[in-house]
This record gives C-alpha cells, sequence and structure tokens, in this order.
C-alpha cells in the first residue's frame, strides 16, 4: 500500500492520554453543531443528530447515524457532541477527529476522523501491522490487550485495544478503523482506567454495532 495514515493523525486519536481528564470549563456543544478540522475539510459536516428508533443490548446505549447517515453505532445516552473548545484542550492537536461525542465532564470519548488514507476492504489488514507500530513507537508503556482485523456486519474491522500513561491517569482505547467511500474511517472510545470496569464491556458493544456504507 503506498500511503498509510499519518502518524501524527494515528496519535490524534489517542490525544486524549497526553493531557488531563479532569473536567473541562467548557460545555459540550449542541448535537446539531458543525465538528470540522484541516484534515476533514474536503468532507461534509457530519449529521449528527439522526437517532435510530432502535433496540439496543443495553439501557445505557442508543443507536445513531453519523457522518452523513453513512455509519450506523451506538453511542451513549446523554452523550452529545463535543464543543471546538473542549475538543482543543482534549485534542490538542491541529488533526484532532472531526466529530467526538462525550459525556458531561468530558471523560469519556467516542471520536471519529474520516481521513484523507485511500484503503480497499480487502487490503484493511496491511495497514494493522504499521498502524499499531506507530502506536507502539509513541506510547511504549501501553499495556496492550488486542490487535486484530475482524469482520462486523460484512466490513473488515481493524481492532486494537489498549491501555495508554495519561497526565495523571492511565487511559483504556478502543480504536476500530475501516472502509468508508475508499479511505480510512477511524473511530476511538476511550476513557480512564477508573471507568474501564464499568465501560470497557459497553465498549465492545459499541464496536460491534459499528455498520459503514
Amino acid at each position: 500500500m503506498k500511503k498509510l495514515v499519518s502518524v501524527a493523525l494515528l496519535l490524534s486519536m489517542l490525544a486524549v492520554s497526553a493531557c488531563s481528564n479532569k473536567p473541562a470549563d467548557t460545555k459540550p456543544a449542541e448535537q446539531n453543531a458543525a465538528q470540522t478540522t484541516d484534515a476533514a475539510k474536503t468532507t461534509e459536516a457530519p449529521k449528527t443528530d439522526s437517532t435510530i428508533p432502535a433496540a439496543t443490548t443495553s439501557d445505557k446505549l442508543e443507536a445513531k447515524k453519523v457522518l452523513n447517515d453513512k455509519v450506523e453505532i451506538l453511542i451513549p445516552k446523554g452523550f452529545t457532541v463535543m464543543s471546538e473548545e473542549m475538543a482543543k484542550v482534549k485534542y490538542p492537536t491541529e488533526n484532532r477527529p472531526s466529530l467526538i461525542y462525550t459525556d458531561e465532564k468530558g471523560s469519556i470519548n467516542i471520536a471519529f476522523s474520516h481521513t484523507e488514507t485511500p484503503v480497499q476492504d480487502s487490503l484493511l489488514k496491511d495497514l494493522k501491522d504499521p498502524m499499531k507500530q506507530a502506536f507502539t513507537n509513541a506510547y511504549k508503556d501501553a499495556t496492550w490487550y488486542r490487535d486484530e482485523v475482524i469482520q462486523i456486519n460484512g466490513k473488515n474491522v481493524g481492532v486494537f485495544e489498549m491501555l495508554t500513561p495519561g497526565a495523571d491517569t492511565k487511559i483504556y482505547n478502543l480504536i476500530f478503523f475501516t472502509e468508508l467511500d475508499g479511505k480510512v474511517l477511524m473511530t476511538t472510545f476511550n476513557c480512564t482506567e477508573a471507568q474501564m470496569e464499568e465501560w470497557k464491556p459497553l465498549a465492545q458493544e459499541i464496536l460491534m454495532s459499528y455498520k459503514v456504507q
């Protein structure tokens, strides 16, 4: 594969681990707020307020359609789109994700980044090892739980699961990536280590609900 997801963009998905997860002094934006970054300016602003009336396996989650209704995924109830001000604090790089859902304290996040990196579904597995190496180089003390490519709702999906060091606590990260419109779509769930016991099972439900056109 000629072009891989840039290291800077990869690390931006984990940028929460580089700063404090104490509540920020900003409030999440309304659900219809536009979320854009320099890396996503070539795409339309994602729709964020389309709730799907479907049953879920947990009363803490609800199905939503995001990114112009091209992605269907479970999102925790009560989560709203993170404001630009909070995003700059939590994800300080310019390559921060284009859409971030968060809880009221900003300590639990689900982030989306539709990159400019070309990929075919059948070749997604070729991205896994180089991407893992980039994360490993940046976070040598990370605890890895999982790295694999699996099938979810008919699509190949790469999955990384790890615990990374942060400013004042460790961060649990579940990163999954797939092909959307011929380019790499990266999605990340993260929370603090203290929240991991409660939220890890829900993160797995979120992952397995992933439906991408």
